[in-house]
């Protein structure tokens, strides 16, 4: 999976389906920009697409999405229904974080009390989940209140934590950045995803430098990625047309059949895995 699909896709395929690029086939540096900013790059403290797709780079789920948004093994290699409310995950072997700890069963089932505990928003992620049993380092049972069929497809955003690194810089619970507070995982990262952070300044620059021990093949020759913020629609186009920026999302309405007709852009469209709909109080 390429570099882009990391950064507007990996997550959950759910942002805005027009997105435009002028990233030519030769580039080592990708710059990226949005109208808004990841508010932490804590995985499990806001449930917002833009901070899932930022942090999609750095982080991966057991099972993630393909390019065609069928389901893919990520840190899990398969699964399976083994009872009407058990989900058995077979995990991905010789991985590690970017702090170069193994992954095993126990990042697994931390992640999911993490995901629980109080100033996390991932609770929908794994509200179905009862339990998570270590069979052994690389097997586990997910336990579900009741039976559930389609518990693959609602953690495919749900990123797995290294809990040697949250034990050690004292961030074993996710903080609720709305309300301001802050802990090591809000400004720093330690995933297995392709991308390691290398800088964030929140509202400013994000950089991603490529993780040499990513266990995949990564479809791209990326080496850095650079995500800038760019609140005013007319700022980030003219950013784009200039060549300040390789890519931006989400492209304004009203400029889209003019970026078209540019020689040297491209407009990106596809599908969505998210409905959005107007409900009426009646």
């Amino acid at each position: 999976m390429n570099t882009i699909q990391h950064l507007l896709a990996r997550a959950s395929m759910i942002l805005v389906a027009a997105t435009l690029t002028a990233l030519s086939a030769s580039a080592a540096t990708f710059r990226f920009a949005d109208q808004g900013d990841a508010l932490s790059m804590d995985p499990h403290s806001l449930n917002e697409s833009l901070q899932l797709t930022i942090t999609a780079n750095v982080f991966e789920p057991l099972v993630g999405r393909g390019k065609k948004l069928e389901l893919v093994p990520l840190l899990a290699t398969s699964w399976k229904q083994t009872a009407p409310t058990v989900w058995r995950f077979t995990l991905r072997q010789n991985v590690k974080f970017h702090d170069g700890t193994p992954f095993n069963a126990d990042d697994v089932i931390f992640s999911y009390e993490r995901s629980k505990a109080d100033g996390s928003d991932m609770k929908t992620k794994i509200g179905t989940v009862k339990e998570i049993r270590k069979i052994d380092d690389y097997t586990v049972d997910f336990v579900t209140n009741e039976p559930f069929p389609i518990l693959p497809d609602t953690i495919n955003t749900w990123f797995i934590m290294s809990k040697v690194w949250c034990e050690k810089n004292s961030s074993t619970t996710p903080v609720d950045v709305r309300k301001g507070k802050e802990n090591a995982a809000t400004l720093r990262a330690n995933g297995t995803g392709p991308f390691m952070l290398k800088s964030r300044e929140p509202g400013v620059r994000t950089v991603f430098t490529s993780f040499p021990g990513y266990w995949d093949k990564v479809e791209s020759n990326v080496t850095e990625a650079t995500f800038t913020p760019i609140k005013n629609d007319a700022t980030r186009v003219a950013a784009l047309v200039s060549g300040d920026i390789d890519m931006m999302e989400p492209v304004p309405l009203q400029d889209i059949d003019k970026l078209k007709a540019a020689p040297n852009l491209k407009v990106l469209q596809g599908p969505e895995l998210r409905t959005i709909f107007l409900g009426m109080d009646q």
